[in-house]
């Protein structure tokens, strides 16, 4: 299940969090816009765009904090990059990454691998990524077009 404006919402006043204007704006732009796996960063430009004077950078981070807590928002590090990306879909899935032009996608009907059992060891999460090449960029790369043809 993929979570929605109206859950994030519903569960934050459910827990007596103040919804502010700041707030409302910070989940239209996660939930409802679905920019794809940001980093606080790109929130924040995406948001500064549009509203300069409303939203800072630490009520961004605030606010990522705050629905992380809550379980509505995950991190997630792509490509080994130190930088958090944060990931509206909060249940186990795995991702693609595009080595050309930095694309993130959900695997969408991908195998997640359960926790394993291992001695000495309690594992947390179990995390996957698959690096290659989007079909946009395949199209336009030379060498490419016989595989994006096949799919």
């Amino acid at each position: 299940m993929n979570l929605t404006y109206g859950n994030a919402y519903d569960r934050l006043t459910a827990e007596g969090i103040r919804m502010t204007h700041q707030r409302k704006i910070i989940l239209d732009y996660l939930y409802e816009r679905r920019v794809s796996h940001p980093t606080a960063e790109e929130l924040f430009e995406a948001i500064y765009v549009q509203f300069p004077k409303v939203v800072s950078r630490p009520t961004i981070y605030k606010n990522i904090h705050l629905l992380q807590s809550f379980g509505l928002l995950k991190a997630c590090y792509i490509a080994h990059s130190p930088i958090a990306r944060y990931d509206t879909r909060v249940l186990p899935h795995h991702h693609l990454h595009c080595t050309y032009c930095g694309s993130i996608s959900d695997l969408e009907g991908g195998v997640v691998v359960p926790h394993a059992t291992i001695p000495g060891f309690q594992a947390e999460s179990v995390y996957m990524e698959i690096s290659g090449i989007c079909e946009a960029c395949s199209r336009t790369l030379p060498g490419q077009k016989e595989w994006a043809l096949a799919m």
